[in-house]
């Protein structure tokens, strides 16, 4: 995914300073807004993003503290704390909660976009798939999907270096990312990071249209 499709949710309980973030944040990524922990856990549960900034002391009986902690237990995409609270207390909670930054508000811009491409770039991680005596390097974010063809599975990669691989999808599911490798059929496995849209039972990705199992 290329850094200008890479998209980021606002947590920001104060609208002046979340839609300044929003500005700060479209010149080089595609961003949305939560107000509090409840509008954001309904986005994070419907829709993919790339990493979350999180306002620590939003409005409500949860903060940004127990929206980390969500993130950390369900969906696990990097995350960076913005807030103005630097007592030590608030310190070695964030730290538990190994977010990739924290900012102190105000928030500077070229700190803000630095401090995301860092947490971006490392977020892509290069892992392995070993077959026999044959080893395999991909990186999660250029997987596009597998394709499943009698006892082959074909790796379609955005670098267009694909990979024919003698196994099994059942086998490939155990070994790749969870979160980068999701079937939708019998046949097919996809990376949602690439998804543009579903219609009813059909999956658009790319210039391909796959149809999606009730089975998955």
């Amino acid at each position: 995914m290329s850094e200008h499709n890479s998209r980021i949710l606002i947590v920001e309980d104060e609208v002046l300073i979340a839609f300044s973030l929003k500005k700060m944040l479209d010149k080089f990524f595609v961003s949305q807004i939560a107000h509090d922990f409840e509008e954001a856990k309904i986005l994070l549960s419907h829709k993919l993003f790339d990493l979350v900034l999180i306002d620590i002391s939003l409005s409500g009986d949860k903060t940004g503290l127990d929206l980390a902690d969500f993130i950390n237990t369900t969906i696990s995409i990097p995350f960076i704390f913005t807030t103005a609270l630097t007592d030590s207390v608030t310190l070695e909670k964030i730290t538990n909660l190994r977010p990739s930054a924290y900012l102190s508000k105000p928030v500077d811009s070229v700190n803000l976009i630095t401090a995301i491409k860092l947490a971006l770039a490392n977020e892509d991680t290069i892992f392995k798939i070993e077959l026999g005596k044959q080893v395999y390097y991909f990186q999660s974010k250029d997987f596009l999907f597998a394709e499943a063809d009698h006892v082959y599975v074909e790796i379609h990669l955005r670098s267009g270096k694909n990979q024919i691989l003698r196994t099994t999808m059942t086998y490939l599911e155990e070994v790749f990312p969870s979160k980068y490798f999701k079937r939708i059929n019998r046949s097919v496995a996809v990376n949602p990071y690439h998804i543009s849209k579903i219609v009813n039972d059909k999956l658009y990705l790319e210039d391909r249209v796959f149809k999606i199992s009730k089975k998955f």
